[in-house]
């Protein structure tokens, strides 16, 4: 699972949850002041009271709030958002004590706790509503009064059991979160082999180059656009000299390790519009889309003398050449006549002493000569 989403979601969740207190916060002004117009007590005592007191109360309850959550991280956010809420109800209860269901408020924490899907979060809430109740009854003098003790008994197995249900949530939740992990996860490694037996059925073990079967997808899809849309469309065959020799003289082993460095020095020359493919062999090829024929002809001739200048290990230090057939797409060519012209050139290049690249066109005209 992505941690960093989850602390970002973390805090969006928070501060949604803070804009909420804000919300109650005006909420409660408004009502008041509806209360206003219609109280029989006196605005010079109602003001004060219900008013002016809670509003600076409530203030500093959400001040301190944001500032623990721009400096806080993590699970202290949670923490402090329960605390707020706990206070935010104590306040609204207090001032309001003749008001004997507000005192539903108190379970608030609880309420929100629920969000955070932690058994812990959940005792913190009900240990916060608990404590307000029992500070409730304590410190003011009218709900002392008017409630008794079987009374706070009652409030405080109701307000326990309510807390049980929210359990109750929090469990379901946290048992769906669990299986969208699970399902999350699996998903994602089905995901990984998916790309892994494409990414085997599509390139060569050896080289990791596109294998033959590809390099003929790819090379279709190429010539349709070239030939709806006349893009640049080049084809090098390159074909290194004499490896049958050099698997007969140094073996197998030998033969593997220059089929991949001469893979890689190929790979080194392109860019990420180029092609790259082990045709068969000890034969590759190499489309290029976004080129001249001038710089795609440059980067095959560099391709050649790279691979010309560098020694094999396996080889004893000696080095390989290559012979390259090249050739650039003519509309209404097709595949199978451009193809062939360019393995012409290569057999060209191949048959007239090897290490060097002849160019497709110029072999076909020395043929009709």
């Amino acid at each position: 699972m992505d941690y960093e989403s989850l602390d970002y979601n973390r805090y969006r969740w928070n501060r949604m949850l803070l804009t909420g207190f804000w919300a109650i916060l005006i909420i409660s002004l408004f009502l008041e002041g509806l209360y206003l117009t219609i109280t029989e007590m006196p605005a010079g005592s109602f003001i004060p009271k219900f008013i002016v007191k809670p509003t600076i109360l409530q203030l500093t309850a959400l001040l301190f709030a944001e500032t623990a959550l721009k400096v806080l991280k993590g699970k202290y956010q949670d923490y402090i958002l329960i605390l707020t809420s706990a206070l935010l109800a104590y306040i609204l209860v207090y001032i309001h004590d003749s008001v004997n269901f507000l005192l539903l408020a108190l379970f608030m924490p609880v309420i929100v706790s629920i969000f955070y899907f932690q058994p812990r979060k959940l005792v913190f809430a009900l240990g916060n509503t608990l404590l307000s109740v029992y500070v409730m009854y304590l410190a003011n003098e009218f709900m002392h009064r008017e409630i008794s003790l079987v009374g706070l008994t009652t409030i405080t197995v109701m307000f326990s059991a309510f807390s049980l249900v929210a359990w109750g949530i929090i469990m379901r939740g946290r048992e769906l979160m669990s299986n969208l992990k699970s399902y999350y996860e699996s998903n994602q490694q089905l995901l990984v082999k998916t790309i892994w037996m494409d990414k085997m059925v599509k390139t060569d073990a050896l080289t990791d180059l596109y294998n033959h079967m590809t390099f003929h997808e790819y090379f279709e899809k190429l010539i349709e656009q070239h030939e709806q849309h006349n893009l640049p469309l080049q084809l090098a065959l390159i074909d290194i000299d004499n490896f049958k020799q050099i698997n007969d003289t140094y073996g197998h082993r030998a033969g593997d390790s220059v089929l991949r460095e001469v893979a890689e020095m190929i790979r080194s020359k392109a860019n990420s519009n180029d092609f790259v493919a082990r045709y068969g062999g000890e034969e590759f090829a190499m489309l290029f889309t976004d080129k001249s024929k001038a710089d795609a002809l440059s980067v095959v001739e560099q391709i050649r003398q790279k691979i010309s200048e560098k020694p094999h290990d396996a080889l004893g230090g000696k080095p390989v050449t290559v012979s390259i057939g090249f050739g650039e797409y003519t509309l209404g060519d097709g595949k199978e006549r451009f193809f062939t012209q360019v393995d012409t050139a290569l057999y060209k290049a191949k048959s007239s002493g090897k290490n060097k690249t002849v160019v497709a066109i110029e072999s076909l005209e020395s043929q009709l000569a």
